[in-house]
């Protein structure tokens, strides 16, 4: 007789790891002084700096939740 057949384990769940959104500037070099925004609404990602004024902008692209 054979053995009955054990349930399979489900696949471990991922962590999702928040992004930092806060950097070092690159051009002044200040620290945490650069804050990074998504706008999912319009698909812009934007990055601007507290102190030297300096700001990236560009389309997001990808799927986020």
């Amino acid at each position: 007789m054979g053995k009955r057949k054990s349930r399979a384990k489900p696949p471990p769940k991922k962590r999702n790891d928040k992004l930092d959104t806060v950097f070092s500037c690159p051009f002044c070099n200040h620290g945490t002084s650069v804050e990074c925004r998504i706008d999912m609404k319009n698909l812009i990602g934007e990055a601007i700096c507290g102190i030297c004024q300096e700001s990236f902008s560009t389309t997001v692209t990808g799927f986020f939740n």
